[in-house]
């Protein structure tokens, strides 16, 4: 795999910034990971974003590719963590976009409200989400919690789940932001509850000897093709597979599933720093 990007540094942080799209189109940037960028009217949002060095217990960078840019230099009013692993909740880059964004709020499962405090964020700037329960984001976009299960499903002792996508409302458009997960049943239930449009799901899987390195995985290629196809979802963006040594997945496997057994449906790999307009 080539880990090169196609935008980054100023350039792309202005093409967020200076993105104008009428209200029934949303812009999708790729970060690296399970990273992207919505952009809806005037709202930012940053989902799962790593913008700094991830290091492995060597003191070595885990890292394939250098960040696009540095969590100082994003603007941004929400960023969105899918569950409590380094490559989703990377404390550089929340602590950095936070002290840079006087107004942004991060948003997390209920559980990890502390973890977020921890961090510094003041509670008034932390958005605890639920499984099930829909948010009102300005007026402007609505959320709904989903709970997932990265290769379990865990929750706290009041039932919250630790770990969970997202489904964007954005005017008529839906979008699905799974972070880590496999694929559950009741996943799927959750998702067909209304239609979605655009799903951004992991595609590296897992195995016993990743298991040996205490890597948790998620769905592979072939689940993730199956997904898309059981929720009806009219884009797939294939993600997870680029960023880590040690844990890459080729993402034209999955567009081999894609392409094998469910030709009528569409997927679109992305490249780092690519931008694509949906609607």
């Amino acid at each position: 795999m080539g880990y090169l990007w196609y935008k980054n540094g100023t350039e792309l942080l202005t093409e967020i910034s200076e993105s104008r799209l009428p209200e029934d189109l949303v812009a999708l940037w790729y970060i690296g990971q399970m990273g992207m960028v919505m952009k809806w009217g005037q709202t930012v949002i940053y989902m799962d974003p790593v913008l700094g060095d991830l290091k492995g217990e060597d003191g070595k960078t885990r890292r394939n590719y250098l960040p696009p840019f540095s969590g100082k230099e994003a603007k941004a009013d929400y960023i969105f963590c899918s569950h409590d692993h380094l490559d989703h909740i990377h404390p550089e880059t929340i602590k950095d976009m936070v002290m840079a964004n006087p107004n942004l709020k991060v948003a997390v499962p209920a559980p990890l409200s502390d973890r977020i405090r921890s961090l510094g964020v003041e509670p008034e700037r932390i958005l605890s989400l639920t499984d099930g329960k829909e948010y009102d984001l300005d007026g402007q976009i609505r959320v709904r919690g989903v709970a997932t299960a990265h290769e379990t499903y865990e929750t706290d002792e009041n039932g919250c789940s630790k770990t969970m996508g997202y489904v964007f409302t954005c005017g008529n458009l839906r979008l699905f932001h799974a972070g880590d997960t496999v694929v559950t049943e009741e996943l799927v239930k959750a998702i067909q509850k209304e239609p979605v449009n655009v799903l951004m799901i992991p595609i590296n899987g897992a195995d016993l000897e990743r298991h040996k390195r205490n890597i948790i995985g998620n769905m592979n290629s072939r689940d993730a093709a199956y997904f898309a196809k059981a929720v009806n979802a009219d884009m797939t963006i294939p993600l997870h597979y680029d960023m880590v040594m040690g844990n890459e997945e080729n993402p034209f496997m999955f567009a081999n599933y894609m392409e094998q057994y469910y030709p009528e449906k569409k997927y679109h790999i992305m490249r780092l720093g690519e931008k694509i307009i949906y609607g």
